[in-house]
């Protein structure tokens, strides 16, 4: 598991962002964003991106991150 660099609160959850490293497939160096909801019991999604694109990440880009992971975790019909 990566070491967390950044961590942002979200309406839905939790956002974290690993430190950037490398991988065997990638040229670039790599950098894990990590959901988790506020009610799923340690549940969540993650996300590879290259370091550079989330060299700028904030927290729009967290909250667009966990809206998007939350809308891909629920079932459809389901309550929150």
């Amino acid at each position: 598991m990566n070491k967390v660099t950044k961590t942002f609160g979200t309406k839905q959850g939790v956002v974290t962002l690993s430190e950037p490293f490398f991988t065997l497939i990638h040229d670039q160096q790599q950098v894990e964003a990590t959901y988790k909801p506020n009610n799923y019991s340690g549940w969540g999604m993650c996300k590879t991106y290259n370091a550079i694109e989330v060299t700028e990440f904030t927290q729009a880009d967290a909250e667009l991150f966990a809206s998007t992971a939350d809308s891909k975790l629920r079932i459809k019909g389901q309550a929150a």
